[in-house]
């Protein structure tokens, strides 16, 4: 009777903790499987590599550096500690990404047949996130990396403190330039603007400031056209602005002459990365001058 006492009682506690064990592995998981593009991811990841610096850009902006061990040379402008370079977007070095063997692979293109065969052969998960060329695309982008990282019921945790941020300070950026009409162009490297169909026009517009390229595409604008719009105050990269202020070309037009060439991030707006919010803020300013 003992001995069967014993027997009961030791399959009771196996029992409990067997259910102690499937609960903790079902907290730990919480929100998983997930869709993230039209890939199951089933637990969240602990390396990730990418091959688009759109993709490492938002991972940074979102606070998931430490997972990221691969990205493209763009990206990797200076050395980064534990992330290796993996060629340029367009020339990816896949033999690099198959020894570094990540959990998920992220592209911003389909992969061709053989190479989805080496990734699947090696359990790499690959997820393919279009990059977002238009402002109404960035908020989606960033929910779909949000989720990957965090799952379906957390995935906020990592996609307000950013979206949510970046809308907040916009919107007051738009509320402090009322009224502000002085003509901007931002240039986004020497000879090219950013223009309406972009991510960085789009957001120029939505914070309220008057984009002299809102009409153009393609980050296009003859200098004709420019000379013509006549911008007011032009934002540039960091070292174009005394390009501009001592070229010739450039010496009649209405910027120049008052000196308001300034220097921004330009890629945080280009790349809706860290700081997308705050260069905008910054640019406000100087309209306000």
């Amino acid at each position: 009777m003992i001995f069967l006492r014993i027997i009961k009682f030791l399959s009771v506690v196996l029992s409990i903790m067997l259910l102690i064990l499937a609960f903790a592995g079902c907290k730990a998981n919480d929100g998983y499987p997930v869709m993230v593009g039209d890939t199951e991811i089933t637990e969240p990841p602990k390396t990730v590599a990418v091959i688009s610096k759109q993709a490492a850009s938002a991972i940074y902006a979102l606070g998931y550096k430490s997972y990221l061990v691969g990205a493209p040379a763009e990206f990797l402008e200076t050395e980064i500690e534990g992330i290796t370079n993996l060629g340029e977007t367009m020339f990816i070095d896949f033999e690099k990404v198959y020894e570094l063997s990540p959990d998920v692979l992220i592209t911003p293109a389909e992969l061709t047949d053989s190479v989805k065969e080496n990734l699947k052969a090696r359990d790499i998960t690959v997820v393919l996130l279009l990059t977002p060329t238009k402002y109404s695309e960035v908020a989606p982008y960033y929910e779909a990396l949000s989720k990957l990282f965090l799952g379906e019921e957390k995935y906020l945790e990592a996609y307000d403190p950013y979206i949510g941020e970046n809308e907040r300070i916009i919107s007051e950026t738009k509320t402090s330039l009322s009224g502000v009409t002085k003509r901007v162009a931002l240039y986004v490297e020497e000879g090219f603007v950013a223009t309406g169909d972009t991510i960085a026009g789009q957001a120029m517009e939505k914070a309220g400031m008057v984009n002299i390229a809102a009409e153009h595409t393609d980050y296009m604008m003859s200098f004709a056209d420019i000379k013509a719009a006549d911008p007011e105050v032009i934002f540039c990269p960091a070292g174009l602005s005394e390009t501009i202020l001592k070229e010739e070309t450039y010496k009649d037009l209405t910027a120049v002459k008052n000196a308001a060439v300034y220097e921004v991030d330009v890629e945080a707006l280009v790349y809706a990365s860290e700081g997308f919010a705050a260069t905008l803020q910054s640019m406000s300013k100087y309209l306000l001058q």
